[in-house]
């Protein structure tokens, strides 16, 4: 776990500054070859801007490496503004083999792009959670924004994370103290009004990574918000402050955010189902849909 999370912040830290530095130092010899590099290298920065775990990686950091890319190519183009269009002879063949990796970087942009946008006839439910800035560390219509997108009953699950001041999710990459992380004890409200129709306490917060997978919820309730439930995972042990078969409107207390069940470090997991036919619904909270690095709260 820690050596992916390492390749992670690897990536998404070490991808856009190395292609920041390989702009700032272009020399092509026309404005052509040199928008042809940068188109490259703004498309490759803008998918790690956009698949990055940034709840880890910092949520800032992503916005100063992007002005650091910008800076990069601001300069480059001051170097470049006064060369020619085309340079002169025969067009090399570099020039054209570096057109094809730019069409497949940009269809993967596209596709990435597609998971971004907002479903289909969501269901809007208020957001679950109160008392504090909170991000969707897993959310979005595709496995490369979300994990959950290929479980037929958990497509439009999202798994959302807390930052602090700085941006991150926890003090410490993976920290085993469950206060180390923004969320842990969070409040949880209810997203809607219904009627409890599930709930279970009692299973313990586990240390992370530790997981228990043979109660994947843990500690959790399901909802009934009028023709499709909600599910809420993950709860702190003891938090519970409901039981199957209480009525609840939306903002109601549910309990607190832990780290139960089949879960890594604390988060909380939610998703909308339709009980009838065991298919994930698309959610949106207060009119925003939730995808990846999206924040919510104050």
């Amino acid at each position: 776990m820690s050596v992916l999370v390492l390749i992670m912040l690897a990536v998404c830290i070490g991808i856009p500054l190395a292609y920041a530095w390989r702009v700032f130092r272009l020399d092509e010899p026309s404005r052509s070859a040199w928008l042809l590099a940068v188109a490259n290298a703004a498309v490759i920065v803008s998918l790690v801007f956009l698949l990055g775990r940034w709840d880890m990686a910092g949520y800032y950091t992503r916005f100063l490496l992007v002005a650091l890319f910008g800076a990069a190519v601001l300069r480059s183009l001051g170097r470049h503004a006064a060369r020619p269009w085309r340079s002169a002879g025969p067009v090399p063949r570099s020039r054209w083999t570096a057109l094809a990796p730019l069409a497949l970087l940009g269809a993967a942009l596209g596709y990435v792009g597609s998971g971004l946008l907002p479903p289909e006839k969501p269901r809007d439910l208020a957001f679950p959670l109160e008392g504090g800035r909170f991000m969707v560390g897993q959310g979005g219509g595709i496995a490369l924004l979300n994990r959950h997108a290929g479980h037929p009953a958990q497509r439009h699950a999202v798994d959302i994370v807390a930052i602090g001041a700085f941006g991150f999710r926890a003090s410490g990459l993976l920290p085993e103290a469950l206060d180390r992380y923004a969320i842990y004890g969070a409040a949880v409200v209810s997203p809607c009004d219904g009627a409890v129709v599930g709930a279970r306490d009692g299973l313990p917060d586990l240390v992370p990574p530790e997981a228990d997978s043979a109660h994947p919820r843990g500690n959790h309730a399901i909802l009934d918000c009028g023709g499709f439930n909600v599910e809420i995972a993950h709860l702190q042990e003891g938090s519970l402050a409901i039981t199957p078969g209480d009525r609840i409107a939306a903002g109601d207390a549910i309990g607190r955010v832990g780290n139960s069940g089949n879960t890594t470090e604390p988060h909380l997991h939610i998703h909308a189902v339709d009980p009838d036919r065991g298919i994930g619904l698309p959610m949106a909270f207060d009119g925003r849909a939730p995808v990846r690095n999206r924040l919510f709260g104050s």
